[in-house]
């Protein structure tokens, strides 16, 4: 495995707007900002690019009272791609399993006590 093994391979940048829950956007932009030396846009695609691999795509429930706000955001072709066949696979938006994907790590994160 080399170092370099730790970056993607270049690919083409897809913008995007979408809407994700107000808290959740916060602590990845926690993330961003304190812990990792990535933008928000890179933490999401790692989200996405984890869920792809694990395909551990599970429904949350809304909180009533949590408002979701509109981010652009810069999303990997290849991520989009295979999203898409997810989206076929389980009948579920985009959008939605971006938000289970960033869902899915925050939860990860919050149980091995890492935010």
């Amino acid at each position: 495995m080399s170092v370099l093994d730790r970056f993607w391979e270049h690919d083409i940048l897809i913008q995007k707007t979408i809407e994700i829950e107000s808290n959740l956007y916060d602590k990845i932009e926690y993330l961003s900002e304190n812990i990792y030396d990535a933008s928000i846009s890179k933490i999401i695609n790692a989200c996405i690019d984890d869920l792809i691999e694990k395909e551990n795509v599970q429904l949350y429930t809304k909180e009533d009272n949590e408002l979701f706000t509109k981010h652009s955001i810069i999303l990997r072709k290849r991520s989009l791609d295979n999203l898409n066949l997810l989206k076929e696979k389980y009948g579920i938006s985009v959008y939605k399993l971006i938000y289970i994907a960033i869902k899915n790590v925050i939860l990860e994160l919050e149980k091995e006590k890492k935010l």
